[in-house]
C-alpha cells in the first residue's frame, strides 16, 4: 500500500532538491522546507472523502453538516474558506507535532488549532490532504511530540527518510547557496541571519572557517541532533553520494539501489520507477557533485573538522580526484584568517 504521507529529514546542503524530484515524481506534493517546488499547476482540490472528516474536526459534525448542505452560491463560498481555513490550521498543527518552529503571528484562527491540537495523532494523519513529503532540516528528538514518536515507533507510519551527505559538500552548498549574488536563500531565519554574516567575509577560506567554527550555521547543529534517524532501524537513509548517478561523481549501481530503497519504504511497486526522472547530467548544478569541496578545503580547514565534527565526519567513497592539498608556502591558497575562530570563541588551529 502507497503511504500517503512522508517525512524526510535532509539538513541543509544535502542536495534535497534532487530527492524532491523523485518524491514529486512519484505523487507527493513537497511540503515544509520543499515547499516553494510544488507546482501552482494542475487540481490541487481535495480528494474524495477528504473534506468532511477534516471540516468535522475543525467545526464539529454540525457545523461541517450545514457547510456541506449549503448549495446557495454563498455556501459554496464559506465551504472554501472554512475548508482552506482547517487546512491552514491543520498543517500549523501538523508542524508544530513534528517539533518545528512556527511564527507567532498567523493568519489562522486560535480557535482552530487549539480544536485540532486535540485531535489523536492517528486521525491527524488520517486528516491530512493528499499525498503529501514533508521535508524538514532537523527532526529532534527533544522537540518532537512525544506522541507522534510514539505513534511512529508503534506503526512505523509515516515512513521515515533520513537523506545526508558528507559535511564537507553540505558546508560547500550551504555557503554557495547563502552567497548568491540574487540575495535569493529562501525564507529560513537563520539562512537569512547567515547570508548577512557570510556577505561581511572577503574569501571562500574565511567562509568556510566560520563555517567549521560557529555552531549555529546551519546544518551543523541540524546533523549532530539528527544522528539517531542514521542508526534506527526503521529510518530509510538515503545518501545524496547514491542519488546522485555517474555523471556527478556516483555510480549507476548505486543510484539503483538507492531508488530501489525509496520505492520500498513509499509502498511503490517496482513498475514505478519508470516514471521517475533520469539521474542528473554534467549540466546540473556543480554543487549537486560529489566531491565538491576538494576545490575549496585547505589542510586547516581539514583539522578544524576533525577537532570540531569528528562525529559528524562519516567515511563515504569518493571518486579519484586530488586530495586536500598539502600545506605549502608556495601553494597561493589562503590559509584561514586566524581571527575568524579566535573571534567566535574558538581557538585557531
Amino acid at each position: 500500500m502507497v503511504a500517503p504521507q512522508l517525512i524526510a529529514v535532509s539538513p541543509p546542503g544535502s542536495g534535497t532538491p534532487l530527492l524532491a524530484r523523485i518524491t514529486t515524481a512519484l505523487g507527493y506534493i513537497p511540503q515544509g522546507t520543499m515547499s516553494a517546488l510544488a507546482d501552482d499547476g494542475g487540481d490541487r482540490g481535495p480528494g474524495p472523502g477528504e473534506v468532511y472528516p477534516l471540516l468535522a474536526a475543525a467545526h464539529g459534525s454540525d457545523g461541517a453538516a450545514g457547510l456541506l448542505h449549503d448549495r446557495r452560491h454563498e455556501g459554496m463560498e464559506r465551504l472554501q474558506e472554512a475548508y482552506e481555513a482547517a487546512v491552514g490550521a491543520l498543517w500549523r498543527v501538523w508542524w508544530q507535532r513534528l517539533g518545528q518552529p512556527v511564527t507567532a503571528a498567523s493568519p489562522v484562527r486560535p480557535s482552530l488549532t487549539e480544536r485540532l491540537a486535540r485531535t489523536p495523532d492517528a486521525e491527524l494523519l488520517r486528516l491530512l490532504p493528499g499525498h503529501g513529503c514533508w521535508y524538514l532540516t532537523g527532526l529532534r528528538l527533544d522537540t518532537l511530540d512525544g506522541g507522534l514518536l510514539r505513534h511512529w515507533a508503534e506503526t512505523g507510519r509515516p515512513p521515515l527518510i533520513y537523506h545526508h551527505r558528507d559535511i564537507r559538500d553540505r558546508i560547500i552548498t550551504t555557503i554557495e547557496h547563502l552567497s548568491r549574488p540574487d540575495g535569493q536563500v529562501g525564507t529560513l531565519p537563520d539562512h537569512l541571519v547567515y547570508r548577512d554574516i557570510l556577505a561581511t567575509l572577503p574569501t571562500m577560506d574565511a567562509k568556510i572557517t566560520l563555517a567549521l567554527t560557529d555552531p549555529d550555521f546551519p546544518g551543523i547543529q541540524e546533523a549532530r541532533r539528527c544522528q539517531w534517524l542514521a542508526r534506527h532501524p526503521a529510518v530509510r537513509v538515503i545518501r545524496h553520494e547514491d542519488l546522485v548517478g555517474p555523471a556527478l561523481g556516483g555510480t549507476a549501481e548505486a543510484r539503483e539501489q538507492a531508488v530501489t530503497t525509496l520505492l520500498a519504504v513509499t509502498g511503490h511497486s517496482t513498475s514505478d520507477r519508470v516514471a521517475l526522472p533520469p539521474p542528473p547530467d554534467s549540466g546540473t548544478a556543480a554543487t549537486l557533485a560529489v566531491g565538491v569541496w576538494r576545490t575549496h578545503f585547505t589542510p586547516a580547514h581539514q583539522r578544524l573538522l576533525d577537532r570540531y565534527h569528528s562525529d559528524l565526519a562519516c567515511p563515504l567513497p569518493l571518486p579519484p580526484g586530488p586530495a586536500v592539498p598539502a600545506e605549502s608556502p608556495s601553494s597561493g591558497r589562503e590559509a584561514p584568517a586566524p581571527y575568524e575562530p579566535a573571534r567566535l570563541g574558538v581557538p585557531a588551529p
